[in-house]
C-alpha cells in the first residue's frame, strides 16, 4: 500500500477546496508526493519490522529506517553470533544507526544482520469507498508541510506539464516544471535526509 504524508483534507484546506470535487487527483498527488519524497529522503518512512543486511568490516552501520522503536525487540548478529547491546554495539535510536565498540571484520557478504522496528506510526485509511493508504500520523511536522507545498503545487500547475518557458513581448521567461521538488521543500527535506554515503 501507498504512504500519504498528509491527510486528503489538509491538501483540501490548505488549497481551500470545499467540495469532493478534486478528492481523487488531490489523493493521487499525495501519494505520488508522499513517495517522491520518501525516495529523495532515501529512507524508509512507514513504521515496521525490518532486516537489514551489511558487509562487516565498520564500527557504524545506517538504518532505512528511523527512528528505531527502542521498545520492540532489536537483534544483531555478527557472522552467525547474536551481538549484545550495551556491551557490543550501541543504538543511536533518533538517527538510526548501529554502533559497535570496535570494527567488526569482514568475511563474507551480508555478513551483518540487524532486524529492527523503525519508522513513523501508520493508520490505514480508506480513500473513495475502497482504495487503502497509508497515514503516516506521527512525521514531523515540516515534513507534513513539505508534501503540502509540493502537492499543492502540482495541483495548481498539473496543466503546465512539459512546458519550461513562457514567451512575452519583452523575452522569455524560464518557468519551473510543475513536477520538480520546490527549492524550498528540497530545503525542508535536507535536513531529514539519509545520504548515500551513510548506506
Amino acid at each position: 500500500m501507498s504512504i500519504m504524508l498528509i491527510s486528503l483534507e489538509d491538501a483540501k484546506t490548505f488549497l481551500e477546496i470545499d467540495n469532493s470535487s478534486y478528492d481523487t487527483l488531490l489523493t493521487n498527488l499525495i501519494v505520488f508526493v508522499s513517495d517522491r519524497i520518501q525516495t529523495f529522503l532515501n529512507r524508509k518512512l512507514k513504521k515496521e519490522e525490518r532486516t537489514q543486511y551489511f558487509q562487516a568490516g565498520r564500527r557504524r552501520y545506517y538504518l532505512s529506517a528511523y527512528p528505531v522503536d527502542i521498545t520492540s525487540t532489536i537483534t544483531v548478529v555478527v557472522g552467525e553470533e547474536t551481538k549484545t547491546e550495551d556491551e557490543d554495539y550501541y543504538i543511536w535510536d533518533d538517527i538510526g544507526v548501529v554502533e559497535f565498540r570496535e570494527p567488526t571484520t569482514y568475511v563474507g557478504p551480508k555478513q551483518v544482520a540487524v532486524t529492527y522496528t523503525g519508522g513513523y506510526n501508520a493508520t490505514t485509511i480508506t480513500v473513495s469507498g475502497s482504495v487503502q493508504e497509508i497515514y503516516l500520523s506521527t512525521i514531523p511536522d515540516s515534513l507534513k508541510y513539505a508534501c503540502l507545498l509540493q502537492v499543492a503545487f502540482m495541483f495548481r500547475r498539473r496543466r503546465d506539464i512539459g512546458l519550461n518557458s513562457v514567451s512575452m513581448p519583452d523575452g522569455s521567461i524560464n518557468v519551473q516544471s510543475p513536477t520538480d521538488l520546490l527549492p524550498e521543500v528540497k530545503n525542508i527535506l535536507k535536513s531529514y535526509r539519509k545520504t548515500p554515503s551513510e548506506c
